[in-house]
């Protein structure tokens, strides 16, 4: 279904957050140096994996859609040396050995809640010790509960369409911290994006750092 949406998907993105997706993803942008090996799962079109390989970033972009990969290898036409594509599941990652930044923005949310713990385990073990795993997501329920109502009415909506559409499982808002936290991660900081002034924040980034002897 990616491949009907590929074209349009970013723009809806942008609006329906009105930029607070966009801002998410490029949280880890402003921390990345020159020579980091990053990996990008579910990289999209890669409107956030540019910049970074402008900031100096080596990028290995794992996406296994067609129509999304092409628009990503246009976008990435500048780096040719700096960017691989894997057009293929996060398993055929496994040869590209460890990065510094193992970046999953919106792609765990895919899976249901059953799957996502094991794709997650996944991904953090392409972390090197000392590394970092990012997700950029729905912000999930947390303080006053006129703050989680808020957070559901607007998460269940878009759930609910990209189920119907087959893109995603049904699930409640994953909270990625304690997972990584067993996965041996230590969070380092979880930062939120608001939709709109004097609202709680609907987007929330979280970096967690794999511990030395993880």
């Amino acid at each position: 279904m990616y491949a009907h949406v590929a074209w349009c998907y970013d723009a809806v993105a942008q609006a329906y957050s009105l930029g607070a997706i966009g801002r998410a993803k490029r949280w880890h942008v402003a921390h990345v140096r020159p020579g980091d090996r990053v990996l990008y799962i579910g990289a999209g079109t890669g409107r956030e994996v540019a910049p970074a390989c402008d900031a100096g970033a080596e990028a290995v972009c794992v996406e296994p859609c067609n129509a999304m990969a092409r628009r990503l290898r246009r976008r990435l036409s500048p780096w040719p040396d700096r960017c691989r594509v894997i057009e293929q599941p996060l398993r055929a990652a496994d040869g590209a050995g460890t990065f510094d930044w193992v970046c999953g923005h919106f792609f765990f949310n895919v899976f249901a809640d059953d799957a996502m713990p094991g794709v997650l385990t996944m991904a953090a073990s392409h972390v090197r010790p000392g590394g970092r795993l990012i997700t950029a997501d729905f912000a999930p329920g947390s303080g006053k509960a006129t703050s989680r109502l808020l957070r559901a009415a607007y998460y269940r909506p878009v759930n609910l369409a990209g189920w119907g559409l087959g893109m995603c499982a049904l699930h409640p808002i994953y909270d990625y911290a304690p997972p990584l936290e067993a996965l041996g991660f230590a969070v380092e900081s979880r930062t939120g994006f608001t939709v709109a002034p004097h609202t709680p924040a609907l987007y929330e980034v979280v970096c967690a750092r794999k511990e030395q002897g993880g």
